[in-house]
C-alpha cells in the first residue's frame, strides 16, 4: 500500500517537474534612439558620462547607460568636453544593472550585474537642468 502511494506520489511530482516551464533567460534591449533621450550629465564621482532615457512615459525614466570618460578637453570657452568609450559600460533597465565587460555594444554577451535595482535618475535631472 505504501509502496503505491510512494510510485504515485513520486509520479505526480515528476509530472510537476515537468510541465514547469525554463525561465527565459532575460535579454537587454537595443540601446534607444537619441530622441528618447531625456539627460545626459558627466558624473565627477564615476567618472562616467549617464545617459537618461524615457521610452515609454517622456515623464519617467525607464533606460540609463553609463560610459566611460577616457579624456576631459577643456575649450578655449572653458567649457569641457568629453572623450567617451564608443559603447555604455554599464546599462540600467528592467530594475536590473546590467554590465556589458567586453563594452562592444548590446549584442547579447551582457551580464546581470546586480538584480533588483532601484534607480533614482533626480540627482542627474537636476544636474542635467542647471546646466
Amino acid at each position: 500500500m505504501w509502496l503505491k502511494i510512494l510510485l504515485a506520489s513520486g509520479l505526480l511530482w515528476m509530472s510537476a517537474v515537468v510541465t514547469i516551464p525554463a525561465a527565459e533567460p532575460r535579454k537587454l534591449p537595443a540601446l534607444p534612439s537619441p530622441e528618447f533621450r531625456v539627460a545626459e550629465v558627466f558624473d565627477n564621482r564615476l567618472e562616467m558620462w549617464i545617459e537618461l532615457y524615457a521610452t515609454k512615459d517622456p515623464n519617467v525614466v525607464d533606460y540609463a547607460t553609463g560610459r566611460k570618460v577616457l579624456r576631459v578637453i577643456m575649450n578655449p570657452d572653458g567649457t569641457p568636453a568629453y572623450e567617451l568609450a564608443p559603447n555604455p559600460l554599464f546599462i540600467w533597465w528592467g530594475r536590473a544593472l546590467w554590465k556589458d565587460p567586453e563594452e562592444d555594444g548590446i549584442n547579447g554577451n551582457e551580464v546581470i550585474q546586480e538584480d533588483n535595482v532601484i534607480f533614482h535618475p533626480n540627482p542627474y535631472l537636476r544636474l542635467y537642468r542647471d546646466q
